[in-house]
């Protein structure tokens, strides 16, 4: 590495640190969700069919709400990392890929937040929704058919909701992981143009950007197996971030 990344800078400490945690924290409280815990990389399962989704968080909703909210803050920390990044490449040629890939990088995180957000709507209506069914089976079975009925008529309207902010969720995923990944290939382009990182993990970080955006494009986060690709290709690039976060950590502590 360049001397541009001295001994004792803490800035450049502090980018490595928050290159190690935020993607390993993000790895794993995505991987808690419910819905993705029950379909762990699976190239079968369809996230646009709410059946599966509700089958996926019922009984789960406060634990989607909980990793909801510290998947956000997690991901917070990712621009963070990509401004240090930016930020070491400011006198470099690669300074305005580098920008370029922390702008991009924010954007994602924004809209990713947004979807979270619209993720916990989903999980309250879920609850809701078993409630009601609840109620439907109670009414059921006390032969009150018109109560039975109200409440069968609430649990469709519940559904339906459920139905669209999941399609909402589905949509924001799709365009912040398309933003995300142009984001990594700048990035990428920006730390191998500098003399301040690895080569070899620049250049592999840009290839994973390339990749997944072929990728995602080619299978929406929506489809099968789309679902199971983006799981790939997130945990693949989170490891190169953390090898390019402890190699920065090094070089500011030699």
């Amino acid at each position: 590495m360049a001397d541009k990344i001295k001994k004792g800078d803490w800035s450049a400490q502090t980018t490595g640190i928050l290159l190690i945690v935020g993607p390993i924290l993000t790895i794993l409280f995505n991987s808690l969700n419910p819905v993705n815990a029950a379909n762990a990389f699976s190239f079968t399962f369809s996230p646009d069919k709410i059946e599966g989704v509700i089958s996926a968080l019922s009984g789960n909703e406060s634990n989607s709400q909980l990793f909801g909210i510290l998947l956000t803050l997690s991901i917070l920390l990712i621009p963070l990392s990509i401004g240090g990044i930016s930020r070491i490449c400011q006198d470099d040629p690669g300074r305005k890929w580098a920008s370029f890939g922390f702008v991009l990088s924010v954007v994602a995180v924004a809209i990713w937040a947004v979807s979270n957000g619209v993720g916990l709507a989903l999980a309250t209506a879920v609850s809701n929704w078993g409630d009601a069914m609840s109620s439907v089976a109670i009414a059921t079975k006390a032969g009150n058919a018109a109560g039975a009925a109200q409440a069968q008529q609430a649990a469709g309207a519940l559904a339906i909701s459920a139905g669209v902010m999941n399609a909402i969720v589905l949509g924001a995923h799709q365009m912040a992981t398309t933003i995300f990944m142009v984001a990594t290939m700048s990035l990428g382009i920006g730390m191998s143009m500098s003399g301040a990182f690895n080569s070899v993990i620049s250049r592999l970080i840009a290839i994973g950007g390339l990749a997944g955006l072929v990728l995602v494009l080619a299978f929406p986060v929506s489809s099968d197996p789309g679902f199971g690709i983006v799981g790939i290709i997130f945990l693949v690039i989170a490891i190169k971030f953390v090898i390019a976060g402890v190699t920065v950590l090094r070089a500011s502590r030699k």
